[in-house]
C-alpha cells in the first residue's frame, strides 16, 4: 500500500450511472503530486478536444491535495477543475472549508465526473460506497438549505459541496460551495455542475492516510506550530491607526507594502483576515475604483475606504471561522444586517462591491456578499458585472429596454443590492444579461462599450491592479486560466520559502517594474504555486514563516523530493495547463483591457504615467517555461526535459 496517498480515484459517468474506481500508478503521483496535478494530467488526457464545457464530455474534477486531511497546518484546501464555460480555457477554482478533507478521508485522491444526468442527482461518497441519489427535492434550494437537508438525510458529520440557484440556471459566473459559503468561485464551474444536473457531492470520511514516517511528519508540524501559539502582539491592533497617518506619505512616495514579519502577518490575519488591507490597497492604487477608471485617493479617499477595512469589518463578528487544520482562522461569522448570521466579507468582496462601484456602505456589501454565498455566485465577477452595468448606464450605452429597468447610479446601495439579486436569480432583463459575465454581456452593445468590459479571455479581473504590481497583470494575461490573482499572487515571489528555488535557478525576484525580469519571476513562482496547490495547502501560509512543505511531503510519502524536483513538478503542471488550452484551440496569452495596462496611463496618483510592457513580460515567461509563445505548446527540449512525450510540440 502506498504512503501519503490512497492510490485510488473515482470515475462517475452520470449519463450511464457507471461508477468505477481506478488506481493510478505511483509514478503518476510522483510526477504530479496527486491532487490538482493529478487532475491536470487526467483532464488533459480525457476531455476531448473542443468538448462543449456545458456538455457531457466535459469532466468535473474534485481534487483534494496530497497533504489534504493529513493534519499538517493549512492542509484543508481542495481544487475543482474542468474546461471553463466562461473562457473555454483551462478552468479551476481553489477552496477551503472542510469538504476536501472529508473526500480524502473517504479513501480517494480525486473524483472525476462526466456525462449528464436526466434529472437532478447528488453523489454520496464514503469509505464503503459511492452512490448516485435523487436530488429533485433539493433543486431550487439555496446552499444553506441544501446543506441542512443533506445533513438530515445523510449525517450531520457529512460534508457537502453543492451549487445554488445560480449554478442550476447555468450562470457562467457561478461557483461551487461548501461550509455554507466557502466558494470555489472562479471560472464558472458551478455552471458545469449545473449542466450535469448534479446538485451536490456529499463526502463522509473516517480514514487517516498512512504516512511513511509519522514521527518526522509530526516533528515538522510541531516545529512550525509555535509561530501560531504565541500571544498575539498588541501592535497588530494598532497598525490600522498608524497606517491612517502613513498611507498618504507612502502613496506620495509611490511605495509598495510588503507582507512584513511573519509574526505580524499571523497576528493581522487572526484579528482582521483579508479585510486588513482594504484601505491600504485603495490608497496605494492596487484596488480598482469606479470600474478601473477612478483613482483611489481622489475618488474613494481614506475617510470612505477605512469604513470597509479592518476594525469596521470585524465589528459585527460573532466568532472566528477556520478552515480544516488552519491555525489562524482568518474568516469569521458575523451578525448579518438583516438578521441571522453570515460570513465576514473578505477583501475581494469588499473591493468588488465597494470602491469598484463607488459604494462606501458596509451593510450593502455584507448583503451582496451573502446573496452571492447563498446563490453560489462568484462575488468578484458579480461586482465587475454590476460595475459594467453602471458605467454603461452612465454613458448611455444600454438599449432602452435595459436602461429603463433600474436607476443605475454609482454608489447607490439599494440599486447595487437589487442588481446583485437579479444576477443571482437570473431575472429576465438586466439580471439575465449579466449572469454570464461581462464578455458575453458586451456583445449586445456597441463597440464603444468594450473599454468598460474588464476581463481577460472572458474571466472578470480580480481586485488587484497590474499597474500597482505588474506580475499580477502577467498572471491575468499569461496563465492558462486567465484573469485571477490566485494564479500568480505576484507579491509572494519574495517570500522566504521561494528563495531556495530562485537560487537554484540563479535568479532573484525581479524589481517591481523590471518587465523582462518580471516575466521570468512569474514563470518560476507560478510553477511553484501549482505544486503548492497540488499539496492542498493554503497560499496564505507562504507569508507566514516557512511552512515545512517538503518535510511534510517526504515524510508522508517516503520519496525524498528535493527543491529541483519540486520545481520541475510545478513547471510540468503549468506546461500541461498551457498544452490543454492549445488542444482546445485557445491562444497562448489573453489580451488585457487598456485600463488594466495603463493605456492611456493614469494622470494622478501612485501609478500615474505607467503603461505595462506586456510583450517583455510574456517573452521572459514563455522562455523560462520553455513554451512556444504563439501556440503555448512545449518546445521539443521542454518535452524531453519534463517527460511529456504525449504532448505535441509546435
Amino acid at each position: 500500500m502506498p504512503n501519503g496517498f490512497w492510490g485510488k480515484i473515482i470515475l462517475v459517468n452520470l449519463s450511464t450511472g457507471q461508477i468505477e474506481v481506478e488506481q493510478p500508478p505511483e509514478e503518476i503521483y510522483r510526477r504530479y503530486l496527486g491532487g490538482y496535478g493529478l487532475g491536470v494530467h487526467y483532464l488533459y488526457q480525457r476531455i476531448p478536444a473542443n468538448a462543449d464545457p456545458l456538455g457531457p464530455d466535459n469532466i468535473l474534477a474534485f481534487l483534494p491535495g496530497l497533504l489534504t486531511g493529513s493534519g499538517a497546518q493549512f492542509s484543508g484546501r481542495f481544487m475543482v477543475a474542468a474546461r471553463s464555460p466562461l473562457t473555454g480555457a483551462w478552468g479551476d477554482a481553489n477552496c477551503g472549508g472542510n469538504f476536501g478533507p472529508a473526500l480524502r478521508g473517504a479513501g480517494y485522491d480525486g473524483l472525476f465526473i462526466s456525462g449528464q444526468a436526466e434529472s437532478p442527482v447528488y453523489l454520496f461518497v464514503d469509505g464503503e460506497k459511492t452512490e448516485i441519489k435523487d436530488a429533485s427535492h433539493l433543486w431550487g434550494l439555496d446552499v444553506r438549505q441544501t446543506e441542512e437537508a443533506l445533513h438530515k438525510e445523510i449525517s450531520p458529520q457529512a460534508k457537502v459541496a453543492c451549487i445554488g440557484p445560480a449554478g442550476e440556471r447555468l450562470s457562467l459566473i457561478s461557483g461551487i460551495v461548501n461550509d455554507d459559503g466557502r466558494l470555489a468561485a472562479r471560472c464558472g464551474l458551478g455552471a458545469v455542475m449545473g449542466s450535469k444536473r448534479l446538485k451536490a457531492v456529499v463526502a463522509r470520511g473516517r480514514s487517516r492516510l498512512p504516512l511513511a514516517d509519522a514521527k518526522a511528519f509530526k516533528d515538522a508540524s510541531a516545529g512550525y506550530l509555535p509561530l501560531f501559539q504565541r500571544k498575539p502582539s498588541t501592535m497588530s491592533a494598532r497598525v490600522p491607526a498608524f497606517m491612517g497617518f502613513l498611507l498618504p506619505i507612502i502613496r506620495r512616495l509611490r511605495g509598495q507594502i510588503s507582507s512584513g514579519p511573519a509574526e505580524m502577518v499571523v497576528d493581522s490575519y487572526k484579528r482582521y483576515g483579508t479585510s486588513a488591507g482594504t484601505a491600504i490597497l485603495v490608497e496605494l492604487g492596487d484596488t480598482p475604483v469606479r470600474n478601473w477608471s477612478g483613482i483611489g485617493f481622489r475618488d474613494f479617499p481614506l475617510e470612505l475606504s477605512e469604513g470597509l477595512s479592518d476594525r469596521a469589518v470585524i465589528r459585527p463578528m460573532v466568532k472566528p471561522y477556520a478552515c480544516h487544520a488552519c491555525p489562524v482562522a482568518c474568516g469569521g461569522i458575523v451578525n448579518a444586517p438583516d438578521g441571522g448570521t453570515s460570513y465576514k466579507s473578505e477583501y475581494e468582496a469588499l473591493a468588488a462591491f465597494g470602491p469598484l462601484l463607488m459604494n462606501s456602505d458596509l451593510g450593502t456589501i455584507m448583503r451582496c456578499n451573502h446573496v452571492c454565498n447563498m446563490a453560489g455566485l462568484d462575488s468578484i465577477s458579480a461586482g465587475v458585472a454590476v460595475a459594467f452595468a453602471l458605467e454603461c448606464a452612465e454613458k448611455g450605452w444600454l438599449p432602452p429596454e435595459l436602461a429603463a429597468e433600474l436607476p443605475l447610479e454609482w454608489g447607490s446601495g439599494e440599486v447595487i443590492l437589487e442588481l446583485t439579486q437579479r444576477i443571482a436569480a437570473r431575472t429576465p432583463g438586466l439580471g439575465d444579461w449579466l449572469a454570464d459575465g461581462v464578455a458575453k454581456a458586451v456583445r449586445q452593445l456597441g463597440p464603444e462599450a468594450q473599454e468598460a468590459a474588464m476581463h481577460a479571455g472572458g474571466q472578470e479581473l480580480s481586485m488587484h491592479r497590474g499597474l500597482y504590481e505588474p506580475g499580477v497583470a502577467a498572471g491575468y494575461a499569461l496563465d492558462p486560466a486567465p484573469g485571477r490573482h490566485t494564479s500568480t499572487n505576484s507579491g509572494n515571489a519574495e517570500v522566504a520559502s521561494f528563495a531556495p528555488y530562485f537560487a537554484l535557478l540563479g535568479r532573484q525576484p525581479a524589481k517591481r517594474y523590471d518587465y523582462a525580469g518580471k516575466g521570468v519571476t512569474q514563470a518560476i513562482s507560478m510553477s511553484l504555486y501549482r505544486t503548492f496547490d497540488s499539496l492542498g495547502l493554503c497560499q496564505f501560509a507562504l507569508a507566514m514563516g516557512q511552512p515545512p512543505f517538503l518535510a511534510w511531503l517526504n515524510s508522508a510519502t517516503g520519496w525524498g523530493v528535493d527543491e529541483a524536483e519540486f520545481y520541475l513538478i510545478g513547471r510540468r503542471i503549468q506546461v500541461m495547463r498551457h498544452a490543454f488550452n492549445a488542444r482546445h484551440g485557445l491562444p497562448a496569452q489573453f489580451p488585457l483591457p487598456g485600463r488594466e495596462r495603463g493605456d492611456p496611463p493614469q494622470t494622478l496618483g501612485p501609478v500615474a504615467n505607467r503603461t505595462l510592457d506586456m510583450d517583455a513580460m510574456a517573452a521572459g515567461y514563455f522562455a523560462t517555461l520553455g513554451l512556444d509563445p504563439l501556440t503555448g505548446l512545449p518546445l521539443p527540449e521542454t518535452v524531453k526535459e519534463l517527460g511529456l512525450e504525449t504532448v505535441p510540440s509546435p
